[in-house]
């Protein structure tokens, strides 16, 4: 059987308040092109469907019209979890249509094992999937009065591993004896992953341990994450892998390329294959942090490399310098235009942020103005972070304050998202 396995495509994301529709619905034109070609059987989306919990009608237009167009390609079925950012409701409400028309829902773990455990049937082939949905602390454990930080962590960590194993009994059990192989889903920071930007608001992050490749059953043939938004395989183990995102989320994501996994299982326990199929980019996002000189150069170099067939780049400047730059965005501006065939004509690039970083941090206090960054760049955690910087409680307690309010942030965000 040939599965596709993706995650998180934060359909509604805006980046710097900039909308990203025009990219996901080419993102998902090109995934629904990927199946045909590949001929698919079976697509996972390992979570984080949406952005936020409460998605925009255009951002929930794309997923429903996405699932359409799915029903009338070669992939039979599909199986879709949610993600932190989804709301389990919204997710879940036309669960009963999407099951009659094979398409798989889970958008929380408030269900039993058993019923999360999904029989995927494609001509003459069998495959069974455990889908693990991201896992709410309400999920994992029951708060204790008196319980320390240590007991706290140790009790997500046994509740995650535990759901695992849960989950993997019920699959079992539905295998029969069989020779079907099993596949199960995750959202989750798993120990070993590569990070890029996104485990700081994660609930388990408190413990970087949390599950680990060792930690997932045998019994699992592939196992299809989602969270981390770098494609990679975990612990070393090839069948355990993280899609990545499908469109880049920020300028540091937007310097690799974006991916799927492309999974071919045979007989339980037979090896699996797998390769990762790379999704084009639509739009450059160019990250530049270099002294004025060399910005002005590489912003040449870039409108030399202008492909009129792409959306229009975006540019995240930061020049490093000591001495003030007066009317910075007016001198860069005029670099884009006089770069251009026609100096006449739109700016080919976009410079949605631009910023300034002292060569030589001399001074506290300028390099600290200098590393302030705008309000709409700031979630809830960052801005806490720096709270907690400024009063000086100690390192101690601030990881203890920073957990504490992650774990507040989570709540409001699950009760928010139900």
């Amino acid at each position: 059987m040939r599965i596709l396995h993706t995650a998180d495509w934060h359909l509604g994301h805006r980046l710097y308040n900039r909308d990203r529709t025009a990219e996901h619905r080419a993102a998902l034109e090109w995934l629904l092109q990927t199946i045909e070609r590949e001929r698919v059987d079976l697509l996972i989306v390992a979570g984080d469907i949406f952005d936020i919990t409460n998605p925009s009608n255009l951002a929930k237009e794309l997923y429903y019209d996405f699932l359409a167009r799915l029903k009338q390609t070669c992939c039979t079925s599909a199986v879709v979890v949610g993600g932190n950012h989804d709301s389990p409701s919204l997710l879940n409400a036309p669960r009963g249509l999407m099951r009659a028309l094979q398409l798989h829902v889970v958008g929380a773990a408030d269900t039993t094992a058993a019923e999360r455990v999904v029989r995927i049937r494609c001509k003459e082939e069998e495959l069974i999937v455990a889908a693990v949905p991201y896992l709410r602390e309400r999920d994992l454990r029951t708060a204790r009065f008196g319980e320390s930080l240590e007991d706290r962590e140790q009790a997500l960590r046994d509740g995650i591993r535990g759901h695992f194993e849960e989950i993997a009994a019920a699959a079992l059990d539905l295998r029969s004896g069989k020779e079907v192989p099993i596949l199960a889903t995750g959202h989750l920071f798993a120990a070993g992953a590569a990070d890029d930007e996104e485990k700081k608001s994660y609930i388990y992050q408190a413990n970087e341990n949390n599950i680990d490749a060792g930690h997932f059953p045998d019994c699992f043939d592939y196992v299809a994450l989602g969270h981390i938004h770098r494609a990679q395989s975990v612990g070393g183990q090839k069948h355990i892998r993280y899609a990545g995102s499908l469109v880049p989320l920020t300028f540091v994501e937007g310097q690799a390329a974006r991916s799927v996994r492309l999974v071919e299982v045979g007989r339980a326990g037979e090896p699996v294959v797998s390769r990762k199929l790379q999704a084009p980019s639509t739009r450059p996002l160019l990250r530049l942090r270099y002294e004025f000189d060399e910005v002005k150069r590489r912003l040449r170099e870039a409108v030399h490399n202008y492909d009129p067939t792409l959306f229009t780049p975006w540019a995240e400047v930061r020049v490093l310098t000591d001495e003030p730059i007066p009317n910075l965005r007016e001198k860069l501006m005029a670099v884009i235009k006089e770069a251009q065939a026609d100096p006449g004509a739109d700016p080919c690039i976009e410079l949605i942020r631009i910023s300034r970083e002292r060569l030589t941090p001399h001074a506290a206090e300028d390099r600290r103005q200098d590393e302030q960054r705008q309000l709409d760049e700031l979630d809830p955690a960052d801005v806490f972070v720096q709270l907690c910087g400024r009063q000086n409680h100690g390192a101690a307690v601030d990881a203890a304050l920073r957990r504490d309010f992650l774990e507040l942030s989570n709540w409001v965000n699950d009760e928010s998202g139900r």
